[in-house]
């Protein structure tokens, strides 16, 4: 069963139209997911089959109308439109007879040029408006806005660093389009720590480093991600030194981006690592429970599924290590979701992360050490930390069992209140007397501190 091959034209057209202006995540779930599988000319009626029903809700009251209007403005077509899961059983003769050569010829296809540079689609979604701001990156994007306010002052370079995924390279990104945005005509360069080097290679060997030093010298903000690449490549390190100290007296922006401080980037000239650090150092770490949960709601908003408050702390609570594999779970849940047709529930987002967490430990597993070793201290049995008796013998050890299941794990305060049957208050109140006793105790400090590194490791 298929579509005219000018209505499939006229569809791919409007469909690019999407693709320039929403997320990719949106284009793919919505526009690139339906297929045009017959035309009834005579009505002016296209139909999409849809990959589920339960897709069908979301096609028919949201993106219709949408559809609809892009083929009138675009094309020049008024089509009604509206999506099944089966298609009619309809030939591409069958469609064929019922279109007339007059309306084939009524709105001819126009090439649009199609962008010549992908990765630069991909950096222009990246700005300080849906950058989510929280306790772990918040200095960082911060700095990020004032150079990007206020380039070439004292805050140069700019070095940023932190484990991957956690918007080091989305920050970067959301400075190039600003500054593009405040003056069109500044010179960028945005290059990776290793592209830099494979760049610098080729150039050697065709003889052409006049070309690559123009290139990197001649610019008013010179941007490398992931600079911990040159590290033990002496030529490379000279090369970037050399571009840095024209830059650096030309009074022109610099911007570095890596995984790691630059004192622990190793083996790196001396001359390079003060240079590094002789502007502004900012740490981003790993998002924090109420990041994470920001993030969800951003991205659950983006993508248009309503994701229920349980799913959300579930989520949030086990998926720990950066923001990618947050939007990783995210996308997954809501392809799973319209793909099988299933409402988002607990069960589909277990199903979800299971391939998501890579090596990090399951909640579960991580509360049952703190209890263990709880136990191993104390004497105290979970079964007597969760339940009512509230002696001095029972209620210290229930505190530290609290903070420390909150602190290691970021689980929230109703779920913590849950597991031991007691209001949000209470929950809040036991892990505040062992924050008071730990400021006040060296002792009683050490041996929290202790038990930590027993449950999680010398980390």
């Amino acid at each position: 069963m298929a579509c005219p091959e000018e209505i499939l034209s006229f569809w791919e057209l409007v469909k690019e139209s999407f693709r320039k202006e929403c997320a990719v995540e949106i284009f793919n779930l919505w526009y690139n997911d339906i297929t045009p599988v017959d035309y009834q000319a005579e009505g002016e009626n296209l139909i999409f089959s849809a990959t589920s029903e339960f897709k069908l809700k979301y096609l028919t009251e949201k993106y219709k109308p949408l559809i609809e209007h892009r083929f009138s403005t675009l094309i020049g077509m008024d089509l009604h439109i509206s999506f099944v899961c089966k298609a009619p059983n309809t030939s591409v003769e069958e469609l064929k007879k019922r279109i007339s050569p007059a309306e084939s010829a009524a709105a001819p296809v126009e090439s649009i040029p199609a962008e010549s540079n992908a990765e630069n689609i991909q950096r222009a979604k990246y700005t300080f408006d849906n950058f989510i701001v929280g306790e772990a990156n918040k200095f960082a994007r911060a700095a990020c806005w004032k150079v990007a306010n206020n380039p070439y002052t004292e805050w140069n370079p700019l070095f940023l660093y932190g484990p991957s995924g956690v918007g080091k390279t989305h920050l970067m990104c959301a400075v190039i389009n600003e500054l593009r945005r405040q003056n069109p005509n500044i010179r960028v360069v945005y290059i990776k720590g290793d592209d830099f080097i494979n760049d610098m290679i080729k150039c050697i060997a065709n003889s052409t480093m006049e070309t690559f030093r123009a290139r990197y010298r001649s610019c008013d903000v010179l941007l490398i991600d992931d600079i911990q690449f040159i590290a033990g490549k002496e030529a490379t390190q000279m090369e970037v030194f050399n571009t840095f100290q024209t830059l650096f007296d030309d009074g022109k922006q610099i911007i570095l981006a890596s995984d790691r401080p630059p004192k622990d980037i190793n083996p790196l000239e001396e001359r390079l690592r003060s240079r590094f650090e002789q502007g502004l150092l900012a740490d981003i770490n790993p998002p924090d429970l109420e990041l994470r949960v920001a993030i969800l709601r951003k991205k659950a908003e983006t993508l248009d599924i309503d994701l229920p408050d349980d799913v959300l702390t579930f989520l949030a609570e086990n998926l720990r290590s950066n923001i990618r594999q947050i939007e990783g779970a995210i996308k997954k849940l809501a392809a799973k979701s319209l793909v099988e047709g299933r409402m988002i529930s607990m069960e589909l987002a277990k199903d979800c992360i299971t391939d998501l967490r890579g090596e990090t430990e399951p909640l579960n597993v991580t509360i049952d050490k703190i209890f263990a070793a709880v136990f191993k201290k104390f004497g105290i049995q979970k079964e007597e930390l969760v339940g009512k008796k509230r002696n001095k013998e029972i209620a210290n050890p229930r505190h530290i069992c609290v903070f420390l299941i909150r602190e290691i794990t970021e689980m929230s305060y109703p779920n913590i209140s849950k597991i031991f049957d007691r209001d949000h208050a209470t929950v809040m109140a036991s892990i505040e007397v062992v924050k008071k006793r730990i400021s006040s105790d060296p002792v009683y400090a050490m041996d929290i501190e202790t038990l930590r590194k027993e449950i999680c490791g010398n980390q």
